[in-house]
């Protein structure tokens, strides 16, 4: 791997994307140092969350490119929206249970993948 390549696109971070990444990424680090076994990851999580409120909606001056701002049709998804289905296609049964059994293996794998992690973790086996 070429280490020009990693940085190729370092001329495109914007100072209120970055140093902000930058802080909650350095205090993670710190908090998980000197105060281990602790879920710091969710408090970081948490003050991510509440400065991204804060600056979308109170300082519009260091607000970081949201997906609202980029994709502006999706300013107002709906759970309950399914206008897509007035269209009348329809979905071949077949398409349907690839999906499903796709989905299902899926689900089977990360389930024994976390039996295997469980039983290294507690010395224990899975059956």
């Amino acid at each position: 791997m070429n280490i020009l390549n990693t940085f190729k696109n370092i001329g495109d971070s914007q100072p209120s994307e970055f140093v902000p990444f930058i802080v909650l990424y350095l205090m993670l680090m710190l908090l998980m140092k000197y105060f281990p076994g602790k879920p710091w990851i969710i408090f970081i999580a948490l003050v991510g969350m509440i400065y991204g409120y804060v600056t979308v909606n109170f300082i519009k001056d260091i607000k970081p490119l949201i997906l609202r701002d980029k994709y502006p049709t999706m300013v107002s998804p709906s759970l309950f929206d399914f206008s897509w289905m007035e269209n009348k296609k329809q979905i071949p049964m077949s398409a349907i249970f690839i999906g499903s059994f796709e989905v299902a293996f899926v689900a089977v794998l990360e389930t024994l993948i976390s039996g295997r992690i469980a039983d290294n973790m507690t010395g224990t086996r899975f059956h």
